[in-house]
């Protein structure tokens, strides 16, 4: 149970983006009131608001969340498995790790829209085409930021380990590995990043279910309110993965702040 303290820590944290937030609002329905704008164009956030009750109500909201975030969160999963193996493999094996690179980063800076066409011809349409594109968005990134970990470490803990007489077991479980976290956390949070956007752009531009049909949905149907009621949802989204990848990171880090103290 949260102290008295612990509270006004959470508030004094949490305030300044609350304040922020209601000053938007406020701002936004005073630049359409007095502005007397379209509301096809610019929505006032009564509207928006409006949207998202009468989505909630039907149903539609919550069905189009759980078929994006399925298909994140499956892809996400095999992504980071294969993203952590790959890595490990490159960054133990420098050889691998020359012949590689080039094509890595070439991928890692691919659009994720150029890759869409040649997941449609792998998986066709549906689910598994969004789970492919998060797995392709997530795997690059992170197998990058882990095999850069493992290139990274100390040697003096290696060199250490080894006049210790350590089997290459123990240098791969007590060192390698605990070492290589920081980096793993770091590409988990650049890859539910690439991930949320690579999902979006297949359920944009296939039309398959999810938040970003819905999306492209309201546009075509000039239906500007439930637009932005949407992607209102989508940035909240982003906002909750983006802490709760950073909660990870600096989870995984905290060891590193213990050693330097």
């Amino acid at each position: 149970m949260r102290s008295g303290a612990s509270w006004r820590r959470l508030a004094a944290v949490r305030l300044p983006s609350l304040v922020l937030l209601v000053a938007i609002a406020v701002s936004w329905q005073l630049v359409v009131t007095v502005g007397d704008i379209n509301p096809t164009l610019l929505p006032g956030p009564a509207g928006v608001v409006e949207q998202l009750g009468e989505v909630w109500q039907v149903g539609l909201l919550q069905s189009a969340f759980v078929s994006t975030m399925y298909a994140l969160g499956v892809g996400l999963l095999l992504g980071v498995v294969a993203g952590i193996l790959l890595g490990l493999l490159i960054g133990l094996l420098p050889r691998v790790d020359l012949a590689t690179s080039p094509y890595m980063w070439g991928l890692f800076s691919t659009p994720d829209i150029a890759l869409v066409p040649i997941v449609i011809l792998w998986f066709g349409f549906g689910d598994t085409t969004k789970i492919g594109m998060v797995f392709l968005a997530v795997t690059i990134p992170l197998a990058l930021n882990c095999k850069d970990g493992v290139r990274m470490i100390d040697q003096s803990l290696l060199r250490a380990a080894a006049s210790f007489c350590a089997n290459r077991r123990d240098v791969f479980v007590k060192v390698i590995m605990p070492s290589t976290i920081p980096s793993i956390a770091t590409g988990i949070r650049n890859g539910i990043s690439r991930g949320f956007v690579g999902v979006l752009v297949v359920e944009m531009t296939v039309g398959t279910t999810g938040l970003g049909r819905e999306v492209m949905y309201a546009m075509r149907q000039f239906n500007t309110a439930r637009m932005f009621a949407f992607v209102i949802v989508l940035v909240a989204i982003a906002v909750v993965l983006i802490t709760i990848s950073k909660r990870l990171e600096s989870y995984a880090s905290r060891w590193r702040e213990e050693v330097s103290l």
